[in-house]
C-alpha cells in the first residue's frame, strides 16, 4: 500500500513487475558504442545538411533543435533522481532496479552523437560540456506525480515524444549526412524500446488496480517535456518547429492513443481514460459537460464506456480488436448484424464529438 491516496497495488503486483524487469534485463538490446561513435567522428560532419534543410528552418533552427536534442539527453541524473525518490517512497524496488541497471546506462550515451555533430560545426568541446554542465545543475521540478504508475505514464510520453523528435533530425540529415542520422536513428530505436517498456509497466499496474486510470489521466493531463524547464532557451520552440517542418500531429495522437490503449488493456478502460481526461481538462463531448458524461457512463457501466472506446480508435483511423483479441468492452458478447449498424453509427456520432486535444494537449487540431 502506497502512503500516497490513490494509489495503491495487491500483493499480486510485484512478482509480475519484477518478472517484467527481469525480461527487460534479460532483452535489452544493443546500447549506443560511444567508442564507435569516436572512431567515426569524422563521419558525424554535418555542415553539408545547412544545404538540404527544407523551407521554413533555418541553420539557426537546425543548430538550435541539435542543441535540444543534447542538453535535454543531458539531463538523465535529473529525470533519473526523481525516478528514484518515486520508487524508494513507494516501495518499489522493480523501479529502481529498471532506472539503475537499464535506463539512466542507456540514456547517459544519447547525447553522444550530438556532440560530435556540434563539434563539427565549430563548437569547441570544452563549450558544449560547459553547457551540460548548466543543465545537469539547473533545477529540475517534476510536472506530475511520483507514484510508480505517475512515473511510468510519465515516461511512456516522454520517450515517445523523444523518439519523434530524434526520428525529425534522422529525416533532416538523411540526405546531407547519412551517418549523423543514421546515429541519431540509432538513439530513436533506444527510445521507443523504453516507450515500450514503461507502457508495459503502466499495464501491469493498471491491470492490478484499475481505478489507478485516474492517476494515468492527471500525469497525461500535466504532463510537459523536462526540456522546457531544464532548456529554456530551446525548448519552448520545439512545437514551433515540430509545425514548420510539417510534423503529423494526427499520427502522434494515433500512437498516444495505442499505446494508452494497450496500458490501459480494454477497450472499457479507454474509454474511461479519455473521460477521465475530458474532466481533468474541461473539454466537453459534444454538447455535454465531461463530468455529466462521466456519471451517465457510470450508471451504464462497461457498455457505454466501451462504446466511447471504441469511438476514439475510429477517430484516430486505428482498427478495433477483432474477436480473437479478447471482449471489445466490458466483457460484453461482440456485435453483428442489424445491432452493429446501430453501434457503428453511434460509434462515429460519439467519435466526431471528441475533441483530440483531450489526448494530445494544445498540440494539435481538434
Amino acid at each position: 500500500m502506497s502512503r500516497t491516496t490513490g494509489y495503491s497495488l495487491p500483493p499480486t503486483a510485484a512478482p509480475k513487475l519484477e518478472m517484467l524487469v527481469d525480461r527487460i534485463e534479460a532483452n535489452r538490446g544493443d546500447m549506443i558504442d560511444v567508442s564507435e561513435l569516436d572512431r567515426s567522428r569524422a563521419q558525424l560532419d554535418i555542415r553539408n545538411v545547412f544545404a538540404t534543410l527544407p523551407d521554413g528552418i533555418t541553420e539557426e533552427d537546425f543548430v538550435g533543435m541539435l542543441k535540444l536534442a543534447m542538453f535535454t539527453e543531458a539531463g538523465t541524473d535529473s529525470y533519473a533522481a526523481v525516478f528514484e525518490e518515486g520508487a524508494l517512497y513507494h516501495d518499489a524496488p522493480w523501479l529502481i532496479r529498471f532506472n539503475q541497471n537499464v535506463w539512466v546506462p542507456d540514456e547517459h550515451t544519447h547525447h553522444a552523437p550530438y556532440k560530435y555533430m556540434l563539434q563539427s560545426l565549430g563548437y569547441s568541446e570544452e563549450e558544449l560540456e560547459e553547457g551540460m554542465r548548466e543543465v545537469r545543475e539547473r533545477h529540475y521540478e517534476h510536472c506530475c506525480g511520483k507514484t510508480p504508475v505517475e512515473l511510468a505514464t510519465y515516461g511512456v510520453i516522454q520517450e515517445y515524444l523523444t523518439d519523434n523528435w530524434h526520428g525529425l533530425l534522422s529525416k533532416l540529415m538523411k540526405e546531407g549526412a547519412p551517418y549523423a542520422a543514421h546515429c541519431a536513428n540509432l538513439v530513436k530505436r533506444r527510445e521507443t524500446l523504453h516507450t515500450i517498456w514503461y507502457r508495459d509497466m503502466t499495464a501491469v499496474m493498471v491491470e492490478e488496480n484499475p481505478e489507478l486510470l485516474s492517476l494515468v489521466a492527471d500525469t497525461m493531463v500535466g504532463f510537459q517535456m523536462p526540456g522546457t524547464k531544464l532548456v529554456p532557451q530551446f525548448g519552448p520552440r520545439a512545437l514551433d518547429w515540430m509545425t514548420r517542418v510539417n510534423v503529423d500531429f494526427d499520427q502522434i495522437a494515433r500512437d498516444l492513443v495505442r499505446n494508452f490503449t494497450d496500458a490501459a488493456g480494454s477497450i472499457k478502460r479507454t474509454g474511461q481514460l479519455l473521460i477521465h481526461m475530458a474532466v481533468r481538462r474541461g473539454y466537453p463531448i459534444g454538447p455535454f459537460p465531461p463530468r455529466l458524461v462521466r456519471g451517465a457512463m457510470d450508471r451504464l457501466g462497461g457498455p457505454g464506456y466501451g462504446l466511447i472506446g471504441e469511438a476514439i480508435l475510429d477517430k484516430v483511423g486505428l482498427p478495433l480488436p477483432r474477436k480473437s483479441e479478447g471482449p471489445m468492452d466490458s466483457g460484453m458478447r461482440f456485435y453483428s448484424g442489424a445491432y452493429e449498424r446501430i453501434r457503428s453509427r453511434m460509434r462515429k456520432f460519439i467519435g466526431d464529438r471528441i475533441d483530440l486535444r483531450t489526448i494530445t494537449g494544445e498540440t494539435t487540431a481538434a
